[in-house]
């Protein structure tokens, strides 16, 4: 979003009385101005807020999705009923548009390729690193890709239940799904590439500090022997070793912090869509375990009415 959050808009209030500001006053508006009248102590205060709080697209969406998950009482009720009338406007817009949203992601891909076939001339000449930034760089794009499903997923898990889970957002909450499988596969593979990366960088390590070692054991035969020459190629050769691993010991060192991140951001990401997944289930056997109980009870009452009427 281009514009500037902060500034206020014809839809704000304006904090102030019968008197004009005073000079230098500064005009309580924008997201900022949401955020403190969402900060009063008086829930209807905050109930008028969260009307105008999702005008400032997903910083705004992220806010009441926090109330839904961190409150209880009128202002939680009040933020769920706006996330689900929100979400169903979204639904119907997303459903509408699914061909043309399979199109648009199509096309993101392509450019994203596009990118990482020039990434190689711009990073280090080393492979390993140059596969890792390649990896960093396809988790980096498919993240900003899968980014507004993920929130819409983190609206629906936090506003959603059973008595308002409709047809309409079932079908929506599926489609969010489907929409992140294939980036997610993309962010999979890029993680298992940054970790051969790491495996053969780590391998090049082992590999110079066993050659050092090696060159220090046949230096101990040349000092018996009191031969200068062969001592000093050995610890020569040794020396060389010691520099490579030493070399390769900042680089390991460097890419295992990236990866464990690359990693760690992967699980965090699972953990959501499973919890999200998760929650989609439940919701669905909620659904259908009413309906038999609606089932039954109609049954009985039709018998009441059959054995037992006058």
């Amino acid at each position: 979003m281009s514009q500037n959050l902060d500034q206020p808009k014809p839809y704000d209030a304006v904090k102030g009385g019968q008197l004009s500001p005073p000079v230098g006053g500064v005009v309580l508006g924008g997201l900022a101005g949401v955020k403190h009248r969402l900060s009063s102590s008086v829930s209807e205060h905050r109930i008028a807020a969260l009307t105008e709080t999702l005008n400032y697209g997903d910083p705004g969406l992220k806010i009441v999705i926090k109330i839904c998950q961190s409150e209880t009482g009128p202002v939680q009720r009040a933020a769920g009923d706006l996330l689900r009338q929100s979400l169903s406007a979204i639904a119907r817009e997303k459903l509408q548009a699914f061909v043309r949203a399979s199109s648009d992601s199509e096309a993101q891909r392509n450019n994203n390729q596009k990118i990482l076939d020039r990434l190689p001339g711009a990073v280090s000449e080393k492979n390993s690193d140059r596969q890792l930034s390649k990896a960093q760089l396809i988790f980096e794009t498919n993240m900003q890709q899968m980014q507004p499903n993920l929130l819409l997923l983190e609206a629906l898990v936090a506003s959603v239940e059973r008595e308002q889970f409709t047809s309409e957002l079932m079908d929506l909450w599926d489609l969010l799904i489907s929409e992140i499988q294939e980036p997610l596969k993309e962010l999979r593979q890029a993680v298992g590439s940054a970790i051969s990366a790491q495996l053969r960088i780590q391998w090049q390590y082992n590999q110079a500090e066993s050659q050092a070692n090696q060159w220090h054991q046949r230096a101990l035969p040349g000092l018996q022997k009191e031969d200068e020459s062969s001592v000093r190629l050995a610890l020569v050769r040794k020396q060389i070793q010691f520099d490579k691993a030493a070399e390769l010991k900042i680089d390991l060192d460097d890419q295992t912090v990236r990866v464990e991140t690359l990693n760690r951001n992967l699980l965090a990401l699972e953990s959501k869509i499973a919890e999200a997944n998760s929650k989609k289930e439940i919701l669905k056997m909620q659904l259908h375990f009413a309906k038999v109980q609606e089932q039954i009870n109609c049954t009985f009452s039709q018998m009441n009415t059959i054995f037992f009427s006058p």
